[in-house]
């Protein structure tokens, strides 16, 4: 069962990520990062057996950061491209799936203040793309954990799909550590006016309190 998920898992990621789609939004691939990741092998995926408990899964995917993180210190600009998915087997879809939203809920702002994206992937996942309305980007076979490294165009991700003006502050200001003294200088008016918009977001909404 955990080989047939992994799998599934594999050819959505090499026949999804780096193609194009009808539903897209714009031209291009779906995962532009992706093509090179998989070009150069650089694609790790594991499975999970959720027997074991949430903060088992959380310990894994911690321990596959510092991994990635070790190994990035000797790939010079290819360490951009490293990539760790975990597919978790062994109990119902709905309950899979729970657990990966739970272990990305924990995850997600260590992994962001470390320079890492930690995304959620399942069946129906109803997250729109950044590009359209219609498209669902994180719809996968199976229940998926995934972390990759943050990248400049990585900001639209923080305006568009935090939940609520603090979060989009929160976010775009551990974003602006991160990046500090590296953006060009298109991204970082991007930046500067999305957390001048995300503050003034944040403090209208306390006003109403």
């Amino acid at each position: 069962m955990s080989d047939d998920r992994l799998a599934l898992a594999r050819r959505w990621v090499r026949e999804y990520t780096p193609n194009p789609h009808p539903d897209l939004g714009r031209d291009g691939v779906v995962c532009p990062y992706m093509v090179r990741a998989l070009r150069r092998n650089y694609v790790r995926m594991e499975s999970f057996d959720a027997a074991r408990d949430d903060e088992e899964l959380v310990a894994l995917a911690r321990r596959l950061l510092d991994d990635s993180l070790r190994r990035a210190k000797t790939m010079g600009p290819d360490r951009t491209y490293l990539v760790s998915l975990i597919v978790p087997h062994g109990k119902p879809e709905d309950e899979l799936k729970a657990l990966v939203g739970r272990a990305h809920a924990v995850l997600k702002p260590d992994f962001v203040q470390s320079g890492y994206m930690a995304g959620d992937f399942w069946p129906d996942h109803e997250t729109v793309g950044l590009h359209s309305d219609t498209f669902r980007p994180f719809t996968s076979p199976v229940p998926i954990l995934g972390m990759r490294p943050i990248v400049p165009a990585d900001l639209l991700f923080f305006v568009k799909h935090e939940p609520t003006p603090q979060d989009r502050l929160r976010y775009l200001r551990y974003f602006q550590t991160l990046f500090s003294g590296r953006l060009n200088e298109y991204w970082q008016a991007e930046l500067d006016r999305e957390l001048d918009r995300a503050e003034r977001d944040a403090q209208a909404t306390r006003s109403t309190r």
